[in-house]
């Protein structure tokens, strides 16, 4: 059976992998963080570089290829006899299929930089062995709390992990889960003028969420190009409303200030078209790599951390949306509307002056 997915031409420079799939302690159709082992494995040594795989199923052949049938990777699979490995195992990497890697050891593995031994993470031939790994996936989605956040750190990332324990093992997609943030941020902006405890909760919730599809994107091996854009979009979008909902709730109380928030959320929304324009040509979708002329080619992402990206951490989304929530607990719409005003001129300001300097120098 082979199943390609792309042209020959495009793997040809990449390492070619046999896959032992002949023991099974465990069933091969039993589920690790939401993927069956032997569909990880796979889709594993796709991230790692793999450029082809060539599967010994022996006796669990047919069971092996009825679990690609819904799903496999996008790099060429084809099974194989046991007698055709006689001599391509002396010049291709061989990976058991019944144990759990870590894609970026392994892929120093397939390249010569170390041994596939040391790249696995752990053998998966009992029950404790499966619990052991599936701890070992959960605690591979933490990140360094300078990358993400303190808030995000010690507030979102202990519920959104809560949350993604629940629904690993359901159909919910990363894009469904993103949807659903995006609908929360809205419904929260259009409650807001029933309650600003609700409405900022219902914000805070939507963030959540969106932490919850990045980890569904990555421990299933979901995450696409399409999805990076949804979250993007759907972030600044709840931003924007979110403002809108502020300023409605400001009609009321001064006329005034309610027209500075909308202009505000205007200039914001018009902001967003630049930055959508240079992601396009960068390899991840996220505006935290926006690359802001006094930030470096990486932005605020960027590994060495400078003033400006340490200054950043002031406009991150985390600590946004739990002030908003801080501050609707003491009924303080004025501090809600004047930080939201604070964050949408800034970034605007920000934004356009970039697009001034770039188009100077280019002059």
């Amino acid at each position: 059976m082979t199943m390609p997915h792309t042209t020959p031409t495009e793997n040809q420079e990449k390492p070619v992998v046999i896959v032992d799939a002949r023991r099974w302690p465990l069933p091969p159709t039993r589920r690790l963080a939401g993927l069956p082992i032997f569909l990880r494995t796979l889709l594993t040594l796709e991230r790692a570089g793999a450029g082809r795989l060539r599967i010994l199923g022996g006796d669990h052949r047919t069971v092996l290829e009825g679990l690609l049938v819904r799903r496999s990777p996008r790099i060429p699979v084809e099974f194989v006899t046991d007698d055709s490995t006689s001599d391509a195992a002396g010049e291709k990497t061989v990976v058991e299929a019944c144990a759990l890697y870590e894609p970026g050891r392994l892929n120093d593995a397939l390249a010569g930089g170390c041994t596939v031994a040391d790249a696995r993470w752990c053998a998966l031939d009992t029950a404790t062995d499966l619990s052991r790994a599936s701890g070992l996936l959960w605690r591979s989605l933490r990140k360094p709390i300078e990358n993400d956040g303190v808030v995000a750190y010690f507030l979102g990332r202990p519920v959104s992990r809560l949350v993604s324990r629940l629904i690993i093992g359901t159909p919910i997609t990363p894009n469904q889960v993103t949807i659903a943030s995006g609908v929360s941020a809205l419904a929260g902006a259009f409650l807001l003028t029933q309650s600003l405890i609700l409405g900022a909760a219902l914000y805070w919730f939507s963030f959540v969420l969106d932490c919850v599809d990045g980890e569904l994107a990555r421990l299933r091996f979901q995450g696409s190009r399409t999805g990076q854009w949804l979250d993007t979009i759907a972030d600044d979008t709840a931003t924007v409303a979110f403002s809108a909902g502020l300023s409605v709730v400001m009609l009321d109380i001064n006329t005034a200030a309610a027209i500075v928030g909308f202009v505000a959320a205007g200039i914001y929304a018009l902001s967003c078209i630049p930055v959508y324009r240079a992601l396009r040509h960068l390899p991840t979708i996220d505006t935290a790599q926006y690359p802001y002329f006094f930030m470096g080619e990486k932005g605020a992402a960027a590994e060495e951390k400078n003033l400006w990206t340490l200054l950043a951490y002031g406009f991150r989304r985390d600590v946004i949306l739990f002030l908003h929530l801080i501050f609707s607990l003491v009924s303080c719409l004025w501090c809600m509307f004047l930080l939201q005003f604070v964050i949408n001129a800034g970034m605007a300001f920000i934004t356009w002056l970039d697009v001034t300097v770039k188009a100077l120098r280019k002059a």
